[in-house]
């Protein structure tokens, strides 16, 4: 049960409909429905998709548990407000609250991401409540469930999949502001060696461990990832000085945690892609930095592999052991 009424956005184009959806939840709630299931529903109403798109601007969509949509409004109509509504409150869920009970709008609707599919004829307060909190309940669901297909178990860290969404927004941020960014490839040599002296377990531990250490450097500053095996990804938007400060710190960190005589195994190499006006891909950048420890590995680059700038930034930590 939520500790807090649900914040509920009604984008619809006519006011007397508004009234009358605000009328039917203004007193749902557990004390008069009972059963404790939720508390009550507070509707915002707006009768123009432009005004409503400017208020979910930003961060203003956090302030919503859901959106109920009449799709045909003064300034849009059909499928394109509901896509439009989306890409605004992309973690919003939306319901559509139609004239008419539409069989092949409603599929096409849901088909596109719709969470329910409402025609006011057949409303009333209960069902429409119900569907608001179910709809609610579904997207945290999905929300978590995806999150969880994003993170490597093993260090909590994102995985492959993870990093390409994650750091793909953070590409996109740095593109829309004209920043450079930087994807840093970072593999730990000597873990099968590692295994095979004090056991698999040791392995994990020191993966887990190497996790932590590169938590301590990246802090907030990137999106840092476990993409599998004995490698980790780092996604940053930074210029060559920072850049060069972050690897630096990447590699002093990591060799003050191989000192100690159970992990003096383990060495630390790195490879670094970017680009400072034209933002490749996230599978483009990290494939170019991984491309910087095969070369470092004396591995010839692939035919029309994208070029690195590994003169300057990629670094291989090895020492006798």
């Amino acid at each position: 049960m939520p500790d807090r009424n649900l914040q509920v956005l009604l984008i619809d184009g006519k006011t007397e409909d508004s009234h009358w959806v605000r009328d039917l939840l203004a007193d749902f709630g557990d004390n008069r429905f009972g059963g404790g299931w939720m508390h009550g529903i507070e509707i915002f109403p707006i009768d123009r998709l432009a005004d409503a798109l400017a208020l979910l601007a930003g961060d203003g969509a956090s302030q919503f548990d859901a959106i109920l949509l009449n799709p045909d409004l003064p300034d849009s109509v059909g499928l394109r407000s509901l896509l439009r509504v989306q890409t605004s409150a992309p973690a919003v869920p939306v319901l559509i609250l139609a004239e008419l009970d539409d069989q092949d709008l409603a599929l096409s609707m849901v088909r596109a991401g719709a969470q329910d599919y409402l025609a006011k004829s057949e409303l009333d307060s209960v069902p429409l409540a119900r569907a608001l909190r179910l709809a609610v309940e579904r997207n945290k669901t999905v929300r978590q469930l995806r999150a969880a297909a994003w993170r490597d178990e093993l260090t909590g860290l994102a995985n492959r999949s993870g990093f390409e969404v994650l750091a793909g927004r953070d590409l996109a941020t740095a593109r829309r502001l004209r920043q450079p960014a930087a994807c840093v490839a970072m593999e730990v040599e000597g873990l099968t060696q590692l295994s095979m002296t004090y056991g698999k377990d040791e392995r994990q531990l020191a993966l887990i461990e190497t996790a932590d250490v590169l938590r301590t450097c990246v802090g907030s500053t990137g999106c840092l990832a476990h993409i599998g095996g004995d490698r980790f990804a780092l996604l940053v938007a930074a210029a060559g000085k920072d850049l060069g400060q972050i690897t630096a710190t990447l590699r002093r960190r990591f060799q003050s945690y191989a000192s100690a005589p159970s992990r003096s195994l383990l060495t630390l190499r790195l490879g670094v892609a970017g680009s400072d006006g034209e933002i490749s891909s996230v599978s483009e950048l990290l494939e170019s930095a991984q491309q910087g420890l095969c070369e470092n590995m004396g591995i010839p680059a692939k035919a029309g592999s994208k070029e690195s700038y590994f003169s300057e930034y990629t670094y291989s930590d090895r020492r006798d052991v």
